[in-house]
């Protein structure tokens, strides 16, 4: 019957149409129903975010309204003293017309503030991540402003609210209001002349370095939960995020060219201070802490026991990855910002950035040294050294003649690093051994797990007292009493601190030698010989403060492997004579690159303003050679001699004066210009005096082969003539020869070198009435016994033995005048010699 009936009125389109119309209607009301929702739910989540806001503002507004209803509760008590005082209640309207003006001026203000964040925020953080916009709405000063003003401001509405139901004007407020109106529009200029260097990021930096400070302050030992892996985690994770957001604002800095000197390289030394806070605070956190992070290792099939690989074979799956900490993950990830500084500035040619930035790298350097993580520290300048080279030793076709004097002071701070590292390192350990290991172990509480941390120990140190803590605090707890002797305690520490020595030394001197070899090999490869020179005046000076600090260094070794007790126990070893032999042999080739740099500098004129790195290593050439005869160094003398005659030469060449207004400047100029002939002709004469001492004539053999090929034939009298004109020139009496304090010197250390001759007492006419003794040299060389016989020093020296062996010797030579002292028979007094010590052996 249904079916029959609907299908009667399916035919006709009244049925259809009032389908339509009923569809429709279900549509609209279902479309109401869902608007409502969406409007409710909206309307909830509005009122939330309402509830929320409400929450985030409820103490300032509730401190507001109890402020307000607090002087209005004591107002009656006060109205009296303020007639007292003769001043006049302010009539009602007067009142309120004072707090619609204070809460006018807090409203523009803080309409004028959030313009001008809005300006810098759309000039210069529009198109930054997040967390660049997060430092911008947290700084600071502007946030702290703004919570004043706009508690300030409601607190003018409570007081408005409360005179506009009756209530009287509160006296008090006038007052308040006097002193919060001035500190709201002063404060006002001075935090609109500062929203000015908010277009700089890194202002809004000092957020982030305090953040750091907090985080690993919260990882050290001692702290709030600092053993709690959570608390560990979370403070290396905000750590993290503090140096991603660091990392993101060098960025921007660097790509800004009016923000990429002087605020980049600001931000880049409080980095640095930050880095040496922290390398300090290291060793009061402890090795396994989730502060540092953690990354994967994975260890080599064949050194993994094995049941292990058993294991991993069956399953046929690899080894597992080891979880390890890297306990220099903030410098690995915040020293890329200062290379990139460095990197940036030298491009940009501000060097008097770069200089900053590596004195401060230098200062980095040395609190490592000091923390006696001396391998990093080299690590660092070998990066630092990196940095710079690609932009400081561009190569050239040929030598540069002229360098840039920032280059060559870029490199001069660069070749001190290594000194700084020594000198902080040494300074440290001299007042270290193991007296002062067994101190800190008897201030240590075992069952404390914070102790072992607060002890003073360095970082190397942790990992050892870490594994006695557990075992000792038992000892403890089970005996009453710590079992283990200190001496015990003292020695397991003692071989962590030789472990760290021995790597120490052989960065002093291995590494050291192989960064300055390839800091030279890269200046001198590129054909820049001026910074080359720098480098090689600055090993120089590193291995003469290493020979000074040695026997600290050897002293502290002794002292820390003396009194081995435990048996079995393995400690490092370290072949001090190796080091000693190759350190050796590193000087002797950089005194040979000292030869060669002083005749290739020699041959360029030099301004003023360069280091004379010419006359510095042709003394210091003179020096070795000087110390190579007394030493009997055949190969030393063969090596040198030859470019130190040459360096000589062209040093006179170089000092001569060509024009001089007066006769008595030029004669002095002379003087000056003459010395390093003179200290050339003493050197000559000595190796004839330690040939003989030694008895060694190889000694003299180079010496007399390279005077010969330089008094050739075409040039042998005027070279002569100059020789004998340098003598004559200073041999005044009333005067001291340029430099002659130098060459008495070397009479000196001669003088005392010959005291080692064996002597004896010869008597003559014993039994007469005039019987004599004098005391006989033994030594086969009558020169050698002429210097030898008066112990407190000899009228001759090392001029005049060359002059008397040499060039006298010469058919050139003899007939030259040396002036009237020089002139003296020098043959005759050795010939004088030979007598008197014939006679002596005959009585």
């Amino acid at each position: 019957m249904r079916n029959t009936l609907f299908l009667f009125l399916a035919q006709t389109r009244l049925l259809w149409h009032a389908r339509g119309i009923l569809l429709n209607l279900v549509f609209v009301i279902h479309r109401t129903l869902f608007g409502m929702k969406s409007h409710f739910r909206e309307e909830g989540a509005v009122t939330i975010s309402l509830l929320f806001l409400l929450k985030l503002t409820l103490r300032d507004l509730v401190l507001a309204i109890s402020l307000a209803s607090g002087l209005q509760i004591v107002n009656p008590y006060l109205v009296p003293w303020f007639t007292t005082l003769g001043l006049t209640i302010p009539e009602e309207s007067d009142y309120g017309t004072l707090l619609a003006t204070v809460i006018g001026v807090g409203g523009v203000f803080i309409g004028l503030y959030y313009a001008a964040i809005s300006t810098v925020s759309g000039a210069i953080y529009a198109r930054v991540p997040n967390n660049i916009r997060d430092l911008l709405a947290q700084e600071r000063f502007g946030n702290a402003y703004m919570r004043f003003l706009a508690g300030f401001t409601y607190f003018g509405v409570c007081l408005l609210a409360f005179h506009s139901v009756g209530l009287k004007p509160i006296i008090l407020a006038i007052p308040l209001f006097l002193l919060g109106g001035g500190l709201a529009i002063i404060g006002f200029v001075r935090l609109g002349t500062r929203a000015f260097y908010l277009f700089d990021p890194t202002m809004l930096s000092q957020r982030l370095f305090e953040q750091l400070h907090r985080c690993h302050v919260q990882a050290q030992a001692g702290s709030f939960r600092w053993s709690d892996i959570s608390f560990q985690q979370h403070a290396h994770k905000v750590a993290n995020t503090s140096i991603d957001t660091l990392a993101t604002v060098s960025d921007i800095t660097a790509q800004e060219p009016h923000l990429n000197g002087r605020p980049f390289a600001d931000l880049c030394k409080n980095l640095l201070s930050f880095l040496q806070r922290y390398e300090t605070a290291r060793k009061s956190i402890p090795t396994n802490s989730h502060w540092y992070e953690k990354r994967y290792v994975r260890s080599d099939w064949y050194r993994t026991s094995e049941t292990q690989t058993s294991v991993s074979h069956q399953t046929a799956t690899g080894l597992q990855p080891q979880s390890v900490s890297n306990p220099r993950w903030i410098e690995s990830a915040t020293l890329p910002i200062i290379k990139r500084c460095l990197e940036t500035n030298i491009r940009s040619h501000r060097y008097t950035l770069v200089n900053e930035l590596l004195v401060s790298l230098d200062a980095y350097v040395e609190r490592l040294a000091r923390e006696r993580q001396v391998e990093f520290a080299f690590n660092v300048i070998r990066d630092v050294f990196s940095w710079c080279e690609q932009f400081m030793f561009i190569k050239a076709d040929k030598d540069v003649a002229e360098e840039s004097l920032e280059h060559m002071g870029i490199c001069e701070q660069l070749a001190r690093m290594p000194i700084s590292v020594l000198i902080a390192y040494v300074q440290t350990v001299e007042s270290y051994g193991r007296d002062v290991v067994l101190q800190r172990i008897h201030q240590i509480t075992w069952k404390s797990e914070h102790s072992i941390y607060m002890a003073g120990f360095a970082m190397h140190v942790l990992e050892q007292l870490e594994w006695l803590r557990p075992r000792l605090a038992f000892e403890e707890r089970v005996e009453g009493h710590l079992v283990s002797p200190p001496w015990y305690l003292q020695e397991l520490i003692v071989q962590k601190e030789v472990g760290n020595l021995s790597a120490a030394m052989t960065c002093f001197y291995t590494e050291t030698s192989k960064l300055y070899e390839d800091w030279i090999r890269t200046a001198m490869s590129s054909h820049h010989p001026w910074l080359a020179a720098v480098m090689i005046s600055r090993e120089s000076e590193y291995w003469t403060k290493l020979n000074y600090h040695r026997n600290a260094l050897n002293q502290f070794w002794s002292d820390l492997n003396s009194d081995r007790r435990i048996k079995g126990l393995q400690w490092p070893e370290l072949d001090t004579d190796e080091l000693t032999h190759k350190k050796g042999q590193r000087e002797k080739d950089l005194l040979k690159l000292m030869a060669h740099e002083n005749i290739l500098l020699s041959l360029r004129s030099r301004s003023e303003v360069y280091p004379d790195f010419a006359g510095q290593f042709l003394h210091t050439v003179g020096e070795a050679l000087f110390a190579a005869m007394c030493e009997n160094k055949v190969d030393m003398v063969d090596a040198l001699f030859k470019p130190y005659l040459a360096g000589s030469a062209l040093q006179f060449e170089r000092l001569k004066p060509e024009n001089a207004d007066l006769d008595w400047q030029r004669r002095i100029n002379l003087k000056v210009a003459v010395a390093p002939l003179l200290d050339l002709m003493a050197i000559s004469g000595y190796a004839y005096l330690f040939s003989d001492y030694h008895d060694n004539p190889c000694l003299k053999k180079t010496i007399i082969t390279e005077w010969n090929d330089y008094l050739a034939k075409e040039f042998s009298e005027q070279r002569l003539q100059l020789l004998a004109a340098a003598v004559t020139l200073t041999e005044s009496a009333f005067e001291l020869p340029h430099r002659s304090m130098n060459r008495s010197q070397w009479q000196q250390t001669m003088q005392q070198r010959l005291r080692d001759n064996e002597r004896r007492e010869v008597f003559s006419h014993e039994d007469g009435p005039f019987a004599w003794s004098e005391t006989v040299v033994e030594h086969k060389s009558p020169l050698v016994r002429m210097f030898a016989r008066n112990q407190l020093g000899s009228f001759y020296d090392g001029i005049d033995i060359f002059l008397a062996k040499y060039v006298r010797q010469r058919d050139d030579g003899k007939d030259l005048h040396f002036g009237r002292r020089r002139d003296r028979n020098f043959e005759d007094a050795i010939e004088r010699e030979n007598k008197q010590y014939m006679k002596a052996e005959e009585s």
